[in-house]
């Protein structure tokens, strides 16, 4: 509650303190009716706006000069205006959108690193709109991406469960797809995991996914693709606070404020804070004392700095501290995130005499974990008799600290003629990591029961560096190519496992090279039909957590392997925009991908224990397509539907690899249906019905499909505040998340039951 204070006490200050110009105005359509939603924004000083139900909208503190503004709307072309604004004074711009894209209608960055209308992108192109956004039932970042059937995420919420959590896009499974958070990595350092909570919801403008291999433009672990969040700006004197309870204890309150420094610096401050809403995952017909609700404390508390003295140069330094505390299922477990970052960026010049950019990052992770072991009843239980899952005992405890630091540049020229863009830019990565282990013996009861039984330190770093170049031309007027490249180089330093037991062992450094070449074409047949298509090779190094970490139990021992090579994939894709009527669009897209040298642990003896190691042994096969249809048949009402399908399977790996197998955890089918229905008078009305198909566990296991619905409800009450109902799970539908062990020692955990949030949002542009 803290930052609400300091934003409260602010907030006067600030509107008081505005005295640069403005635009206001109106957004209607062709013919004539207001449009509530669109996305007016300027580059630089960044500036954001959405317009109401009558259309209308303003932009605040803007420097005296010319700006370009862009207007964005679902089922209109971007519309770009300039705009000349005078020191003090309000200019106005009432734009008039034509009839565009229903599924397609955003600028975007992520699929070529330029701003480009993403109808005309070779790649497999999603955008979350400002609208899907705040419409969303999702309570979460993570949860927002579940209407993408591309992307793949765990059935279990974020909200429960270990703070490390998954994504994958077509069938590569986890690691192997880059999350970006206003440019800098969400991915960790140790393990390429994401904990979704580094990305407040609330702090959302919109989220751009790409589809498919683009190491030519990101490098590092983007075989399955990209995705990317981007923050909303405030410029000084605005504000958006929202504040929301539910069911089992949902709280969650988040604020943030734009205020003004002194001339051109003012500053962003935003927090959020929510705990509350968890439940017990095991079959109620399994559980016993140990099981409880999982429980999660997140917080977070960004402060960013913000210089734009001119349309053509900005800068900007951002601090953010973050905290995940979570109780995983019984009273023992547990995991914890505490991290603290500082990034920092700034632009010079325009695209069309040249963009240079330049953003830099320094993040510190902590995380701690205790596992545990469950038993049946015993002498040493506090309940007599032998029922199960009676007791639990600490089996390992881990600190895993991590430190991720790096600098990225990209110059950008826009062209005229045949040449619409070329693009250079490089990066470097940095980053450190251990696994400290404690090992408690678990044999219970016993004289041992509870004792240190190993303490195991491993770990090391790894640099990457890479450079790119990309030309976007239009060689024949209705075809667009687009050709990228990368170099990357990468080493792995300074390995070293630390073992009571067996003393200290030091692994010889390494370094490793990857090429990652793409070409895509677009060619535009008649305006309402266009196809695409893109041939490319994505890579991925080895994380720390795969070269370092070492595991020893009773039963097993998993020795580092510093001699990985990297995973790599050759991908092949083609898919159609076809948009016959205003009213109806329809795309599509058909992959092949196959990849080589994944890394898998791999049994080398039998033991006990068992030896385990990870080697680049596997190659796999995912082919599968997708399919998106959009309406409109009235202005109010908007329906969507997708289908995704991925047939990823195992083609060659370790004696005893079931060829033709498939990849654990990869869904096969997903659907969603999307219908949102807006009104000034009777407010935004939202549906989501989502299906999965069979899919597996980690270990193999099948599980079955499942349909749920979630629905939200928002009305602007008075100019400014709005109240919201978000309902997930609207059917209480009880659906697998998991399968642990076999036959009468069965254990299935359930998703997410009914949720219901109320809340109330307060916004001022």
């Amino acid at each position: 509650m803290a930052i609400v204070l300091i934003i409260g006490t602010l907030y006067p200050a600030a509107l008081a303190a505005q005295g640069d110009g403005s635009i206001r105005g109106t957004v209607t359509s062709a013919d004539h009716h207001a449009v509530m939603g669109a996305r007016v924004a300027v580059e630089s000083p960044a500036r954001v706006a959405a317009s109401d139900a009558n259309g209308r909208f303003t932009l605040r503190d803007l420097t005296a000069g010319r700006h370009e503004v862009l207007v964005t709307a679902i089922g209109y072309k971007p519309l770009r205006r300039t705009v000349d604004v005078a020191a003090g004074q309000t200019a106005t711009l009432d734009a008039q959108l034509e009839p565009g894209s229903l599924m397609l209608s955003s600028v975007i960055v992520t699929a070529t690193r330029t701003p480009t209308e993403a109808t005309q992108v070779a790649s497999t192109v999603n955008v979350l709109t400002p609208e899907h956004v705040q419409t969303s039932p999702a309570r979460e970042s993570q949860d927002l991406l579940r209407e993408i059937p591309g992307v793949e995420l765990p059935r279990t919420s974020s909200l429960v469960g270990g703070t490390a959590q998954i994504v994958s896009i077509r069938g590569v499974d986890e690691g192997r797809t880059v999350v970006l958070f206003d440019g800098i990595p969400v991915n960790d350092a140790w393990g390429e995991w994401i904990d979704w909570g580094r990305v407040p919801k609330g702090m959302l403008d919109r989220v751009e996914v790409v589809e498919g291999g683009t190491s030519s433009l990101y490098g590092n672990g983007a075989m399955g693709g990209v995705i990317s969040f981007f923050s909303r700006p405030l410029a000084p004197g605005a504000l958006n606070m929202m504040v929301e309870g539910g069911s089992r204890d949902t709280r969650h309150v988040f604020a943030s404020a734009g205020v003004p420094v002194y001339g051109p610096l003012t500053a962003y401050l935003s927090g959020d804070y929510q705990d509350g809403g968890g439940y017990t995952l095991l079959d109620p017909a399994k559980r016993g004392r140990v099981d409880v609700e999982s429980g999660i404390i997140q917080r977070n508390l960004y402060g960013r700095f913000n210089y734009a003295p001119s349309g053509k140069v900005s800068a900007f330094v951002t601090g953010h501290l973050f905290g995940d505390n979570r109780n995983t299922g019984t009273p023992l477990s547990y995991q914890t995130r505490d991290q603290r970052d500082v990034s920092l960026g700034a632009d010079y010049g325009a695209y069309t005499s040249g963009l240079f950019s330049v953003r830099a990052w320094d993040g510190r992770q902590d995380e701690h974990q205790r596992s545990t072991g469950i038993r049946t009843n015993s002498a040493t239980c506090a309940t007599p008799g032998t029922v199960a899952r009676q007791c639990e005992d600490s089996s390992v405890v881990a600190n895993i600290p991590s430190h991720d630091w790096g600098v990225s540049a990209v110059w950008t020229r826009t062209a005229a003629r045949r040449l619409e863009s070329i693009s250079v830019g490089g990066d470097y990565r940095r980053m450190t990591g251990a696994f400290d282990e404690v090992d408690f013996n678990t044999t219970c009861p016993g004289v041992n029961c509870g004792k240190v039984a190993r303490t195991i330190w491993s770990g090391g770093d790894q640099e990457l560096s890479g450079v790119f170049a990309q030309a976007i031309a239009a060689p024949l007027a209705p075809v667009r190519v687009e050709l990228s490249a990368r170099v990357d180089r990468w080493s792995n330093n300074n390995g070293r496992s630390v073992d009571a037991t067996q003393g200290t062992t030091d692994y010889e450094n390494r370094t490793k090279t990857a090429f990652s070449p793409r070409l895509g074409v677009r060619y535009q047949v008649i305006p309402t039909l266009a196809f695409h298509g893109a041939v490319y090779q994505a890579f991925r190094a080895p994380n720390l957590a795969e070269l370092y970490r070492k595991q020893i139990s009773a039963t097993s021992i998993t020795n580092p392997n510093p001699d990985l090579k990297p995973e790599t994939a050759l991908g092949r894709e083609g898919g159609l925009d076809w948009q016959p009527v205003a009213w109806m669009q329809l795309k599509g897209t058909w992959y092949v991908a196959d990849y080589k040298d994944f890394n898998v642990p791999v049994q080398l003896s039998a033991g006990p224990p068992a030896v385990r190691q990870r080697l680049n042994v596997s190659r796999s096969k995912s082919k599968g397509g997708e399919a998106y249809l959009a309406l409109r048949p009235v202005r109010q009402l908007f329906v969507s539907g997708s289908v995704n399908y991925d047939d990823a399977r195992v083609v060659s790996g370790p004696a005893g690899t079931v060829v033709g197998a498939h990849i654990n955890r990869v869904p096969s089918p997903k659907q969603t249906i999307r219908a949102s229905y807006a009104s000034g008078k009777f407010g935004t009305w939202t549906g989501i019905w989502r299906h999965e198909g069979h899919t597996t566990t980690l270990q193999g296991a099948w599980l079955d499909p499942y349909t749920v619905v979630d629905a939200n409800v928002q009305r602007e009450l008075v100019p400014g505040i709005t109240g919201f109902v978000s309902v997930e799970n609207i059917g209480d539908t009880r659906y697998q998340i998991n399968l642990a062990g076999t036959g009468a020692s069965t254990l299935i955990s359930y998703g997410m039951p009914r949720t219901v949030r109320i809340g109330l949002q307060a916004y001022r542009y």
